[in-house]
């Protein structure tokens, strides 16, 4: 099914996160990878490992998914969320809970996330 395939990218994308693996991220990511972040800012595959895998300024502790619907369109499947983020920003602690769109294409036999975008959520 779907929803537990891509259920598993993420739960690969988190574990790279948290392990500050750049190897395993590059390998979940396609070439021409894009990224919106909740700030505003535009990464490529590149910016993205850069910024929440080299960086000691970002360092995950856990990344967690839920609400998760997936829908697909031919080989693109277009995934919606809710994230809770337990991270490190330059030593400080944060608990967010965010946003996000991701979309993965079918490319040799698995997954991989293309496009991303996260926001906060809208306050009531």
């Amino acid at each position: 099914m779907i929803i537990e395939e891509i259920r598993a990218v993420l739960v690969a994308k988190a574990s790279a996160l948290v392990r500050r693996s750049a190897a395993d991220m590059a390998a979940l990511m396609h070439p021409d990878f894009v990224h919106v972040t909740a700030g505003g800012r535009t990464l490529t595959k590149a910016d993205y490992i850069d910024v929440f895998i080299n960086s000691d300024r970002v360092v995950y502790h856990s990344q967690e998914v839920r609400e998760l619907d997936v829908r697909l369109f031919d080989t693109v499947a277009v995934a919606n969320m809710v994230v809770d983020d337990r991270c490190s920003i330059d030593g400080r602690e944060i608990a967010e809970t965010f946003l996000a769109l991701s979309v993965y294409t079918w490319k040799d036999g698995r997954w991989l996330w293309v496009a991303g975008q996260t926001a906060l959520p809208r306050l009531p």
